[in-house]
């Protein structure tokens, strides 16, 4: 993905920035871990970026492990189930507990990215949240089952504790929050029910997600006057994974080059 990145769309280096789990995936020095705290407040960073002007292009990318929560019984207005990113530090029992990070949280960040930057913002998502507590139906799928002991109401807890710095702050569990679907574009591997996969190749493990995606970004069919929604049904059907687009500007031009 940083290849595309720098090569094909021309964005320096200096300016992305990179959360690795391991040093072999980095291609320089300049990275962190993608731990709880490193993830948020990397996005965080974002609204005060003095790098990134009003209607510049943010994209967030995501390849990692996702995993799912009932939330029956702890938010009268949340939905039977919530989807959560899997920071590499999440951890549970012995008096430390470090909690998912929930889809609303995530969603009020990048709402608030939005009013400090602007709506220009893609979020590639190659992970899938099927909640599991056997785990995944085989090897090399990018879901986790969730924490044993870990809830939404700890999850929703820190984001509340993370959100109040915003303006306009309001929990995530209010009866009044809703997600802000005008904020972003959200391009997801697959749908909820299904898993993320990847495979071994003689360079290393390659996403089939990311892999097809940079694919069909660079073919001669798919062009700067494509839309977001052009790009969902250029992708294949992939093992058994149905990409998804959401966002009230999935029909602009991809990147936003009509705006």
């Amino acid at each position: 993905m940083e290849r595309y990145l720098t090569e094909d769309l021309g964005v320096p280096k200096h300016r992305i920035q990179h959360l690795f789990g391991s040093k072999e995936h980095a291609s320089s020095d300049n990275y962190h871990i993608p731990t709880r705290v490193n993830i948020v407040q990397t996005l965080i960073g974002l609204m005060n970026n003095a790098e990134i002007r009003n209607g510049d292009n943010i994209i967030i990318y995501f390849s990692g492990h996702g995993s799912g929560y009932s939330t029956a019984g702890y938010c009268s207005n949340a939905n039977d189930s919530i989807e959560a990113l899997c920071p590499i530090d999440r951890t549970e029992g012995n008096g430390s507990h470090i909690p998912d990070i929930s889809d609303r949280e995530i969603n009020t960040i990048l709402q608030n990215i939005s009013r400090a930057k602007g709506h220009h913002i893609t979020f590639l998502l190659d992970c899938s949240h099927t909640a599991t507590d056997t785990g995944a139906p085989n090897q090399g799928v990018r879901t986790l089952p969730p924490l044993s002991n870990g809830s939404p109401k700890q999850m929703f807890d820190v984001a509340d504790e993370n959100s109040r710095q915003f303006p306009g702050y309001q929990s995530v569990c209010s009866e009044k929050w809703s997600p802000d679907m005008s904020s972003h574009v959200v391009l997801a591997a697959c749908q909820e029910h299904q898993f993320v996969t990847e495979m071994r190749k003689e360079d290393g493990v390659q996403s089939v997600f990311t892999e097809s995606l940079i694919r069909v970004l660079k073919s001669d069919t798919f062009n700067e006057r494509s839309s977001y929604i052009d790009l969902l049904f250029a992708l294949p059907t992939m093992h058994g994974q149905t990409p998804v687009v959401a966002g009230k500007h999935k029909n602009a031009q991809i990147w936003y080059q009509d705006q």
